[in-house]
């Protein structure tokens, strides 16, 4: 089975690799694919790194890794649907985990055709300091399994805004990303 972990990675940071480790060790996965979003479809009107960066950095942080594998699976010129690519890499014979933080299940009942999402690939929901599964609702908590990573309480949000204030990042993003953020001076 093949791990799946769709995101902006904007910018990708240890957080999203302990959560797709974890999930690779605890569901015996071949492999975790991290996909970033071309066009993600929740974060309208806010302004987001190109895709050419984002794609680089999640290039960057997954490179000395055997089980990750950065993926450029997204649409050119829609938006990036979970659903769609999922259905895609169904089609092909791929059987997915689709890998999750309990932060995106809070937001799960916005998603498009969530149920569907479910019936194609298994859905595993890492747990994060903060995010409480019993606030979700029963619907979308009985389609997913959760699972227990190391407590990380870190934000792409608050990197990006720790990156314009010139605060610590070492240790939050792997030093090949921040040594990338710094040369292409983002984030400033």
């Amino acid at each position: 089975m093949t791990g799946l972990l769709g995101g902006t990675f904007d910018p990708p940071h240890f957080g999203h690799l302990v959560l797709a480790l974890e999930a690779f060790h605890q569901f015996g996965l071949e492999e975790v694919l991290l996909v970033p979003t071309r066009f993600p479809p929740h974060k309208p009107g806010r302004r987001i790194t190109s895709f050419k960066h984002r794609f680089r950095m999640t290039e960057l942080a997954v490179a000395d890794s055997h089980e990750l594998t950065a993926a450029d699976l997204e649409p050119f010129d829609e938006p990036s649907w979970t659903v769609n690519l999922i259905e895609k890499l169904s089609g092909k014979g791929i059987k997915i985990c689709f890998i999750m933080g309990m932060d995106s299940l809070k937001e799960l009942h916005t998603w498009k055709d969530p149920e569907r999402i479910s019936k194609m690939a298994k859905i595993v929901v890492g747990t994060r300091p903060g995010y409480e599964a019993e606030s979700v609702d029963i619907k979308y908590r009985s389609i997913v399994e959760t699972f227990d990573i190391p407590g990380m309480c870190i934000s792409s949000c608050d990197l990006r805004d720790r990156f314009a204030r010139e605060l610590n990042t070492r240790y939050l993003v792997p030093g090949s990303v921040r040594n990338y953020i710094r040369e292409n001076g983002m984030y400033v």
